[in-house]
C-alpha cells in the first residue's frame, strides 16, 4: 500500500489511523473512533494502518510512536499530526476545519 493509492480512491481528505495490534492506547482510540465513525467519515475518509504491516507507509510518514493521526489532503500534503488519544469533539474539530 502506499500513499498515492489511497490519495486516488479518496474522494475527501484521507485520516490515517496509525496504530499497531499490541498498542493498548491504539485500541482506546480505535473505539472512540467507531463510536462516532459516521460523523468523522462525513469530514473525512478514515484509513487505518499497521505500522508494523505497513513499515514504509509509516516511515514516510515519520511515525515514532503510536496511536498517530495523520490528516493528508488530496495533494498528499500533511494538514495536521496528532501523537496519543484525543477526545472525539477535538477530533471532529481538527478535521473539518
Amino acid at each position: 500500500m502506499n500513499i498515492t493509492e489511497i490519495l486516488n480512491q479518496a474522494e475527501k481528505p484521507v485520516l490515517l489511523q496509525f496504530f499497531a495490534e499490541w498498542c493498548g492506547p491504539c485500541k482506546m482510540l480505535t473505539r472512540i473512533i467507531d463510536e462516532s465513525v459516521e460523523e468523522v467519515t462525513q469530514h473525512v475518509e478514515l484509513k487505518r494502518i499497521d505500522v508494523d504491516q505497513e513499515p514504509a507507509l509509516s516511515a514516510q510518514f515519520q511515525i515514532r510512536a503510536v496511536p498517530t493521526m495523520v490528516l493528508v489532503n488530496k495533494a498528499g500534503e500533511v494538514l495536521w499530526k496528532h501523537t496519543g488519544i484525543m477526545e472525539i469533539r477535538d477530533l471532529i474539530t481538527q478535521i473539518s476545519k
